[in-house]
């Protein structure tokens, strides 16, 4: 009997684009998952590969700019968090095409944790990218969603890389992608954001530029990883913040894998990668291409 393989797509903000890396990869030596399943960014890109929109996603991540990502930004002080999401996700529909979960070729699972009991929510019907919103919360950036008659962040905060979820939906065999290892990074100050140093013309709408520099008190570290030049600023809120979210994550990780581990992991190199490096798409797949190159001779044993 053929086994189902199950894919679990692990959280990581921008990191998230490695995982096109590695289903091309995973592809490339004939392996096709039955079951993907993921949290947060990670459950974007196993949406858009159970839809059959991966190239559309793909190409839409290759393109995207520091002047885009910035765009993309939406605070706001009325909610759970300092920005609404509802830009990104905006933009992310224009280049997917929404689905009923029920109706994808593939089995699919977006992990969101309910804010108020913090139990792990697996949404496997409705709306794809409802679904994906509802996986990304990030505590504390993106304001929570209501779906399905509860208040959602993200499933990153209770199981970062789902292999509980593929197993449960049927897998066999589970190849996980962890995006959590521990990183590198200077001890020194981070930069202070700057979009003049795109190279793109911004246009003119200076929407995106007046509200960031009306709260850049607040959010100045949020985009510092767009700026080449590093200036001396001590290490802001939304920094500190993300930073201890990724420990904790990095952690809830170790002890999920544990208890229960995947068959085979992945484990893309991201060490310099910040949470809003969306820009950097095209490192990001190479080096989940990379990663999958590692892991080779397992593959290989699998046919």
């Amino acid at each position: 009997m053929t086994k189902k393989i199950g894919l679990a797509l692990g959280s990581g903000s921008a990191r998230g684009w490695s995982h096109i890396g590695v289903l091309r990869a995973l592809r490339e030596y004939g392996i096709s998952p039955d079951i993907v399943a993921g949290a947060s960014s990670g459950a974007l890109v196993a949406a858009a590969h159970a839809s059959d929109q991966l190239d559309a996603l793909e190409a839409w991540a290759r393109g995207l700019t520091k002047t885009d990502v910035w765009r993309l930004l939406d605070p706001s002080f009325s909610g759970g968090g300092v920005m609404r999401g509802n830009r990104l996700m905006r933009a992310v529909g224009e280049n997917l095409e929404d689905r009923q979960i029920e109706s994808l070729a593939l089995r699919y699972s977006a992990v969101a944790a309910d804010l108020y009991t913090g139990k792990e929510v697996w949404i496997q019907e409705g709306s794809m990218l409802e679904a994906v919103r509802a996986s990304s919360g990030l505590p504390g950036l993106f304001t929570p969603i209501h779906y399905q008659g509860r208040w959602l962040i993200d499933g990153g905060v209770v199981n970062p890389v789902p292999v509980t979820v593929c197993r449960a939906m049927g897998a066999d065999y589970v190849i996980a992608v962890n995006l959590y290892r521990p990183f590198a990074k200077s001890n020194g100050p981070r930069p202070v954001p700057d979009i003049t140093d795109d190279t793109e013309t911004a246009g003119p709408s200076t929407e995106g530029t007046e509200l960031f520099a009306r709260w850049s008190g607040m959010l100045e570290n949020l985009v510092s990883s767009l700026r080449t030049e590093r200036q001396v600023s001590e290490p802001g809120m939304i920094e500190v913040m993300y930073a201890t979210i990724n420990m904790m994550q990095d952690q809830i990780t170790r002890s999920r894998l544990v208890g229960d581990p995947p068959d085979l992991i992945v484990t893309p190199r991201l060490g310099d990668f910040h949470m809003m490096d969306f820009h950097r798409a095209a490192e990001a797949i190479e080096m989940g291409r990379a990663a999958v190159q590692v892991v080779a001779p397992a593959l290989q044993d699998m046919h």
